[in-house]
């Protein structure tokens, strides 16, 4: 069954029993985080629990696919239902993978709940299609943040605190956030703190406060080392690689990046301008992304970006080996991929 990431809380509140699938997809990675964290909460799951919980990961499901299986058949003698959490947000999801998952969720006499987070898969992927006409799933899709979602967040906090701007002013002030839900939240959060002893606040001083926090994020380590800006790039790295993952998760991005412009630049042969491919994308691209992925398109061509997904993938190996220091290793990538956008400013 298929449900709105808005009415998911709600919803999981007052149906879970009988579920034994939630599967989260999409494109904004932090909503998914976001839900699948809070239905961990909802439904009382203690992630800390070997004995009732099994937390599978990309990279264990990759090497040994069958564990899922394993996991569901496996009997709990400590509890009626096994809980199994599978993280597939960071792998690619193959006709392999679609079958090895569909073929293990398919005994109906086991009580289970798996709980799946994926990234951003078509509708036409298989696991989306069985899951969304099954009575015993949940299957939520995480668009990216709209802006009016935004600006009502603003709004509300705003008016929690008893403060008021004009709505030119608030349009203003969503351009500092972004399409990631989680990030977003990361910024209210901060915004609700800063306004609690703030009370007289000027524009110009909550502008500055919410543009200095938007500049110390991810999306700005991949955005400055693809215009070629190297130096800014390795600063936004260091201020937030204690506060991230791994390197995995800045792969990953940069790999979507460098997907998104590769699709452009193929619709563009078929025919549409760079203007027209990127408004007709799928998953739509935030508005104010728009002007900075028309100059990358101007800026990578089919060539350098096949060199980039070459270095991404070699990254992402010796990431996962343990054997190397992750920050140099990205740091690395971002000086080289750097140079070859610096280079084609320069011609």
């Amino acid at each position: 069954m298929k449900i709105k990431s808005d009415n998911f809380e709600e919803y999981i509140q007052k149906n879970c029993k009988g579920t034994k699938i939630i599967f989260f997809y999409g494109s904004n990675l932090g909503l998914i985080d976001l839900l699948y964290n809070k239905s961990i909460t909802l439904l009382n799951i203690d992630v800390n629990n070997p004995f009732n919980v099994s937390r599978i990961d990309g990279a264990e499901f990759s090497e040994n696919p069958f564990i899922l299986e394993d996991n569901i058949n496996t009997l709990n003698i400590f509890s009626e239902k096994k809980i199994i959490l599978l993280d597939l947000l960071h792998i690619k999801i193959n006709k392999n993978i679609e079958n090895i998952i569909l073929n293990a969720v398919v005994e109906k006499n086991i009580n289970y709940l798996l709980i799946i987070k994926a990234g951003n898969i078509g509708e036409q992927n298989q696991l989306v299609k069985y899951f969304k006409n099954s009575n015993n799933s949940i299957l939520t899709v995480c668009y990216e943040e709209k802006i009016n979602k935004i600006k009502n967040n603003i709004n509300n906090i705003l008016f929690k605190h008893k403060i008021f701007f004009s709505n030119e002013f608030i349009s203003q002030l969503c351009l500092t956030f972004n399409s990631d839900s989680l990030y977003n939240k990361m910024e209210l959060d901060k915004l609700d703190s800063f306004l609690k002893n703030n009370k007289n606040i000027t524009e110009d001083v909550l502008l500055k406060f919410l543009t200095n926090n938007e500049n110390i994020n991810l999306n700005k380590v991949v955005k400055s080392c693809s215009k070629g800006d190297a130096k800014q790039s390795l600063f936004y790295l260091d201020k937030i690689y204690d506060k991230s993952n791994s390197n995995i998760i800045l792969v990953r991005m940069f790999g979507k990046h460098f997907k998104t412009i590769e699709r452009i630049i193929i619709s563009s042969l078929l025919g549409s301008s760079f203007s027209e491919a990127i408004n007709c994308l799928k998953p739509p691209i935030f508005f104010k992304d728009k002007p900075f992925f028309l100059s990358q398109c101007n800026l990578w061509s089919f060539k350098k970006i096949n060199l980039i997904q070459k270095r991404l993938i070699d990254l992402e190996l010796k990431t996962k080996t343990g054997l190397y220091p992750e920050k140099i290793l990205m740091s690395q990538f971002i000086l080289s991929t750097s140079v070859l956008a610096k280079k084609k400013l320069k011609t």
